[in-house]
């Protein structure tokens, strides 16, 4: 679906909720949004975007568990303005996920207008951006069996746990899950998670998956020609860096972008 304009996108968000909402509920459910600089790309986590290790002498090594240990090792030096240290591996995937390490981990968030402030972020009008927009109560039922959205730690996801000495990996499609608010930014960008298991692009295969009134699962594109506008529109609207980013990076961010317009 194509979107032209900032009062399209809302337009077809809120068709989308209503598309969404089960018969005789007296709730809607709370979509989330991932905003996709380039249409092309694909739903996949960090971990699964990465080239395979190879097969030659240690190549057993580089896996998720050892990854997770050499941060927890390595990190807590430079993670002393925190209050405390994460206390379980959930908490410290979470905080791999906030620095930029790849997890099986993929972000989301409930506010359909920063959802749409990533994709147009770093689009410089080369290509088509994108927003997802997930029903997560939807995919759990597909997954787990039952709407819900478990909090990361719950025993119903302890499938797709970072994984402990000697573990395997048991899930196969990803579940959607709330996350354990280890950064203020988490809670600023209104995010939620996806945690992915073996099956690789289950998420583009549940996109293109019939079910009644439609899967739960659909991208909005906005054409590379609009990228522009629509971002100045949101700026309008208040949805800038700081208010994504509430911190220094973000306010310089935003200020050089007023003065030199990058």
């Amino acid at each position: 679906m194509e979107i032209p304009d900032l009062g399209r996108f809302v337009d077809s968000v809120r068709d989308l909720v209503e598309r969404w909402t089960l018969p005789d509920a007296d709730w809607y459910p709370s979509l989330w949004f991932r905003g996709h600089g380039d249409a092309n790309w694909v739903l996949e986590p960090g971990w699964y975007r990465l080239p395979p290790p190879g097969e030659g002498i240690g190549a057993d090594w580089y896996n998720e568990r050892t990854l997770l240990l050499e941060f927890k090792f390595r990190a807590p030096r430079y993670l002393q303005t925190l209050d405390t240290l994460p206390s379980n591996d959930w908490e410290w995937l979470f905080v791999m996920q906030h620095y930029g390490l790849p997890t099986r981990l993929l972000d989301w968030t409930e506010s359909s207008l920063i959802g749409l402030y990533f994709a147009l972020r770093d689009n410089r009008g080369d290509s088509d951006a994108a927003v997802w927009v997930l029903n997560p109560w939807w995919l759990n039922k597909q997954t787990l069996g039952d709407y819900e959205i478990p909090t990361a730690g719950d025993p119903r996801v302890g499938d797709w746990a970072p994984l402990g000495e000697g573990k395997v990996l048991q899930a196969g499609p990803p579940v959607a899950i709330k996350p354990i608010h280890a950064s203020p930014r988490i809670s600023v960008q209104k995010g939620f998670f996806t945690i992915h298991g073996t099956e690789r692009g289950a998420l583009d295969r549940l996109s293109n998956s019939r079910a009644d009134k439609g899967p739960g699962l659909r991208k909005l594109t906005i054409p590379k020609d609009r990228v522009a506008e629509m971002r100045r529109d949101l700026a309008i609207a208040g949805v800038t860096e700081t208010s994504v980013f509430p911190e220094l990076d973000g306010l310089c961010r935003e200020i050089k972008s007023g003065f030199f317009g990058s």
